[in-house]
């Protein structure tokens, strides 16, 4: 790749990798039933709709029911993205989607910070943890998870969790239903994220804002509003944006239509992220190389990005300034 890189949308759910997908089918005895295991894991060229791209979770759903488990697919995951040239990577999951066997959602976050912690140790690579709420869970466990994002951002821990977010089929609640939940968030200073705008309408993008998010997952709907657009800018609202996933899910219909480079000419601080690595079949540097040569990106623009994410991080100001330092460094400032 050449280039430090920053992933600050990426599920772990959605970027377990087939050799971990196998090895914990393994210690459960789950058979695969003769099925091609990257099928069941990744979209492929015919995804119709975001629901019909969230059925690739159901087999990691199946698999993530462990403390060990979760920490062993964290670990893996971190391992492979300081291996990809990865600087830092924030790494959501819901806690609530891994109590089939028992687990709390405490133990299923503790496991995931030990498992990202063990991978930082090990690659010298910077992580953060962000937990999600549910769109389609229920109030009681989504305010659970909040919590639990606000006991843990207390720690102010390196590699640790660092924010709070909401997940799922945009939609499925009106976006209203969760105001208090994040006013409650924001009060409590924990910094989150919303997915908005990725298939639903732009005005849950102003929603957000007025929550207090200081990032919007995806965003793509807000190209549709001039209002929305100087909201993003006016409060420097950082965009996780994740074209690849974004042309599967068909948030956008085709990438001549993505709206990241119109976005990023503006001035609007968005970048590029992954989002899902093997639902998604993708990588930074895919999406890189693909937003490059069809959206007309130069090297010095990914740079740009990279900077917008760690100004953007929810990670504490001495790790942001180890990262940045890197990223000037590598771009031969000093």
């Amino acid at each position: 790749m050449g280039r430090p890189e920053t992933d600050l949308h990426l599920h772990l759910d959605g970027s377990l990798s087939i050799d971990v997908v196998k090895t914990l089918a393994d210690r459960i005895g789950y058979d695969f039933g003769g099925k091609n295991v990257k099928e069941l894991l990744s979209v492929g060229e015919n995804c119709e709709s975001l629901p019909d791209y969230l059925k690739c979770f159901d087999l990691p759903g199946i698999l993530l029911q462990t403390e060990e488990a979760l920490e062993y697919a964290a670990c893996d995951l971190v391992k492979r993205l300081a291996g990809q040239g990865l600087v830092y990577a924030e790494i959501r999951f819901a806690p609530q989607l891994h109590k089939q066997k028992g687990l709390t959602q405490g133990q299923a976050v503790e496991a995931v910070v030990k498992g990202v912690r063990t991978g930082c140790k090990e690659t010298g690579i910077y992580a953060g943890v962000l937990l999600c709420a549910m769109v389609n869970g229920s109030d009681a466990e989504n305010e659970e998870t909040m919590e639990l994002a606000k006991a843990f951002c207390k720690e102010k821990a390196v590699n640790g969790v660092v924010g709070a977010d909401i997940a799922g089929p945009e939609g499925f609640v009106p976006m209203a239903h969760f105001e208090g939940m994040f006013k409650r968030v924001y009060q409590a200073g924990v910094p989150f994220t919303i997915h908005a705008g990725e298939c639903g309408d732009y005005e849950n993008v102003v929603r957000a804002v007025a929550f207090g998010a200081k990032r919007i997952g995806h965003g793509c709907a807000a190209i549709q509003s001039e209002e929305c657009m100087r909201l993003l800018e006016r409060e420097k609202i950082t965009l996780e944006m994740c074209v690849v996933s974004n042309l599967q899910t068909k948030a956008v219909a085709g990438i001549e239509d993505h709206p990241l480079k119109k976005f990023f000419d503006r001035g609007i601080r968005v970048t590029y992220n992954t989002d899902n690595m093997t639902v998604s079949d993708t990588s930074l540097e895919r999406e890189a190389e693909l937003i490059t040569r069809k959206l007309g990106f130069r090297e010095e623009d990914l740079r740009k990005m990279n900077e917008y994410a760690v100004e953007g991080a929810f990670a504490g100001e001495e790790v942001k300034r180890k990262i940045y330092d890197i990223l000037k460094r590598q771009a031969g400032e000093y």
